[in-house]
């Protein structure tokens, strides 16, 4: 016989149970102990005069699910104080309660040197305190010689593996929710080791990542409601894990064993999107190489060979990549034209539910593409230079405001107008509350080339408007060019997404400084009418780990 867990002392409800599931170190639970209550509200309290209260409603429903009142927000290290508030037989009840927390470990590598990121507020506009900031990163703790061979350059993106690293930090910088990388992770074995990327929070509040060789889903509390390996024909998911409303998950991974139009056999990089559903199964997949044009090298030739993403050497800075380099590219996870090299890239999916499309951003396309359900090509955001006839319908106009066409140039230099295409793209995403579409535009081999002075690249927060009936695309809005100039020059990762509930962009330049201080990151308010930047609601700079 085991010792029952007992209430302490004065307790109206039932006792504390901390990090109830192991996976979210800085979540509890206050359980029932028999007790039917509703209309349930948590007020986390902060630690100190600056610090950020947190409150939230808890249905009824998620009550009976959880067994009890679910803590989020809670502060690492620290002797928290929360109070909860419910009624019970018609009457309205109030209890603070306490916990003690752990200190934070998301894993430690070589290059670190603090044990998580330390976050620096520079302005917060009153408006946006209550604002919560979650961000995802990786470790790399070589680990993963375990399951490796010796080959570093092998086929496939298997060796990119590291402790997951995702947080939640309030806007006075302080992390208040953390994944446990022990419980999600495991280098060792094949179907946990991986690289944690593409975290979306879904509609339903839970959240939605893949990690290597499967997928994953888990509540804010810790309960991982699923986990899936890739359908049996797919390797190496990363970047993008994305939930439609049907609940059927996107993916961007690569195939294995792919036999090639020459008869070569390779495991291809980077350029496979499949669509599972909820139990794993596949429903859907868009294979890249039958679709678009592996062969297509105007925007490979344009890159900075020492920040080339996941495979950044600070000793080929400023070196431009050549014919050369993607012709004798080895096979696997190396920039280079043909399939089983890393050829495209897709780091985003998007999808379209008014015709069933997707819409993918691609890095070494400098391109964002709109793909029907049929495998047909839509458009195509992206300078001409190198497109095929195939795909010369496909290509959308630059237009400005009036709808008139802008006079560029096939490497993408608009004269006369602040338009551009975006470069070597991080993330394209719909918003259908105002029609358009985000991109975060990196920047890095801007009009396919690269500049005399380094000091001369920028990254933007862009938003495009696309008629797809006239096959023309408008910019609105952009952030970054002006604002941020070099400083904000992120040349790899990065994202831009409106948020509706308080009509702003949320940008992150996640490698500002790539070789330094890490990416800054908050809300950008707009004024409507001119798409003029009103102010910063919210930045942060962090220091990398």
């Amino acid at each position: 016989m085991g010792m029952k867990p007992q209430p302490v002392e004065d307790a109206p409800l039932g006792y504390l149970i901390h990090n109830p599931y192991e996976n979210a170190p800085l979540t509890a639970l206050v359980t029932l102990n028999g007790h039917v209550i509703s209309d349930v509200e948590v007020t986390v309290h902060p630690k100190d005069d600056s610090g950020v209260s947190i409150t939230y409603l808890v249905d009824d429903m998620r009550i009976m699910d959880e067994g009890g009142v679910p803590i989020f927000g809670l502060y690492p290290a620290h002797l928290n104080n929360f109070t909860v508030k419910w009624t019970e037989n018609s009457q309205q009840h109030s209890h603070d309660y306490q916990m003690l927390t752990p200190d934070i470990d998301m894993g430690f590598s070589e290059s670190q040197w603090a044990k998580a990121p330390l976050v620096e507020v520079e302005h917060v506009d009153t408006d946006f305190k209550d604002r919560l900031y979650f961000v995802n990163w990786t470790n790399p703790d070589g680990k993963t010689s375990q399951l490796m061979h010796n080959n570093l350059e092998a086929p496939g993106a298997f060796s990119w593996d590291g402790k997951p690293g995702f947080f939640i930090i309030d806007t006075a910088g302080d992390i208040r929710w953390y994944l446990n990388p022990y419980t999600t992770h495991n280098s060792k074995s094949f179907d946990t080791a991986g690289y944690a990327m593409g975290m979306n929070v879904t509609k339903d509040g839970n959240m939605v990542w893949v990690q290597g060789q499967g997928w994953k889903k888990m509540s804010l509390m810790g309960r991982m409601i699923s986990e899936h390996s890739l359908p049996g024909n797919f390797i190496d998911a990363s970047h993008e894990g994305m939930e439609a409303a049907n609940g059927n998950i996107f993916i961007r991974a690569a195939a294995k064993d792919y036999r090639r139009p020459d008869g070569m056999l390779v495991n291809t990089i980077r350029d496979q999107i499949i669509e599972v559903d909820n139990t794993g199964k596949l429903v859907d997949y868009w294979d890249l190489n039958t679709i678009l044009d592996p062969l297509r090298d105007a925007a490979l030739l344009s890159l900075d060979a020492g920040a080339v993403c996941l495979n950044i050497n600070a000793s080929h800075i400023g070196h431009q990549t050549t014919l050369e380099d993607l012709k004798n590219a080895p096979y696997g996870d190396i920039h280079g034209v043909e399939t089983g090299r890393n050829w495209i890239h897709v780091n985003s999916i998007d999808y379209d539910p008014k015709d069933d499309s997707i819409i993918i951003s691609s890095r070494h396309q400098s391109s964002v593409i709109k793909i029907g359900r049929d495998k047909q090509v839509k458009w195509i955001l992206s300078p001409k230079k190198g497109w095929s006839e195939a795909f010369a319908d496909k290509l959308l106009t630059p237009v400005n405001a009036k709808g008139k066409p802008l006079n560029c140039n096939e490497k993408g230099l608009c004269s006369n107008s602040e338009f551009d295409f975006s470069y070597t793209s991080h993330t394209a995403y719909l918003v259908p509350e105002k029609g358009t579409l985000t991109v975060f535009d990196n920047g890095d081999g801007r009009h396919l080339g690269q500049p005399m002075f380094a000091t001369e690249k920028y990254s933007r927060s862009v938003e495009y408007k696309i008629d797809e009936t006239n096959m023309t695309v408008e910019q609105v809005w952009q952030y970054g060019k002006q604002e941020l100039g070099y400083e904000g020059y992120s040349p790899v990762t990065s994202i831009v997404k409106y948020q509706a509930d308080k009509n702003s962009m949320m940008s992150y330049f996640a490698s500002a400084g790539l070789f330094g201080l890490g990416g800054g990151y908050g809300n950008v308010k707009m004024d409507e009418t001119t798409g003029v930047v009103k102010s910063i609601l919210v930045e942060h700079r962090y220091g990398e780990t």
